[in-house]
């Protein structure tokens, strides 16, 4: 049986349509009038078409349940309708597939151990020249990295690595008074009197007096070694050389 239309025929003589200006109904005969075509055309087909759907249609509780003769799946793993995949539904060896934890078997020792030279990586346990792969060279702080035979690398202090700096040059004549600095180089020429200062540093010098007998005073140095500077005589050349504390002369006119 096909489902109930509702037709112009069904309508006809039905409700408001084509009545009087003044229908002379009651009031409960209007209301009636008004809802005629409701209660008795559509309410009745739908009614009527909603038995015959049950009849005619599947419902999705239908459908969940067909098993169908073309030899479809009907059920997986136990669950109908809209399946879709979940965790557990196959095991890694069924697909050919690795497992959730097997990290184990790539490790150094393990069954299936990798080869990191194929992949370009590096060992864990290697090292650079002197940098060890924790990256340190050397034990000692403060040195200069720099390169050695071959380009291999290694720690040297400044003066072994050449980065020493140049000393600082300082020229006097006639009255000099100095006390040494650090890293300077000193010519005095004509000296007439010499007043030279010490201290903890390092540096070196020559003095050339003058045509005159010098007046000479070194102070600040912990000891004096070589020959006596307080026995110059006039137009000799001397050479000091300071360091730690203490200088050294030589008088090169001797």
């Amino acid at each position: 049986m096909a489902l109930k239309k509702i037709t112009a025929e069904d309508l006809s003589g039905k409700g408001v349509l084509g009545q009087p200006n003044v229908p002379g109904l009651s009031a409960e005969e209007m209301q009636r009038k008004v809802e005629e075509i409701v209660r008795d055309v559509v309410i009745p087909a739908m009614n009527e078409n909603a038995d015959e759907a049950e009849n005619l249609f599947a419902t999705k509780n239908d459908l969940e349940q067909v098993v169908l003769d073309s030899g479809a799946v009907g059920t997986v793993f136990g669950r109908v309708g809209n399946v879709v995949p979940q965790k557990g539904d196959y095991t890694a060896e069924m697909v050919g597939a690795a497992k959730d934890t097997h990290a184990e078997n790539h490790l150094p020792g393990g069954t299936d151990p990798i080869d990191v030279s194929v992949f370009g990586l590096a060992e864990k346990a290697h090292s650079h020249g002197d940098i060890t792969n924790d990256g340190k060279i050397g034990t000692a702080a403060g040195l200069l990295v720099v390169t050695g035979a071959g380009g291999k690398l290694s720690t040297e202090n400044k003066a072994a690595a050449g980065f020493v700096l140049s000393p600082a040059n300082i020229t006097a004549s006639g009255s000099v008074s100095v006390t040494v600095e650090n890293n300077t180089e000193y010519v005095f020429t004509e000296v007439s009197s010499l007043s030279l200062g010490g201290n903890a540093l390092e540096a070196h010098g020559f003095v050339t007096f003058g045509a005159a007998a010098p007046a000479i005073s070194v102070t600040g140095f912990i000891k004096s070694g070589g020959d006596d500077v307080a026995q110059a005589k006039a137009s000799e050349i001397w050479e000091f050389s300071c360091d730690n504390g203490y200088i050294l002369w030589k008088n090169w006119s001797a």
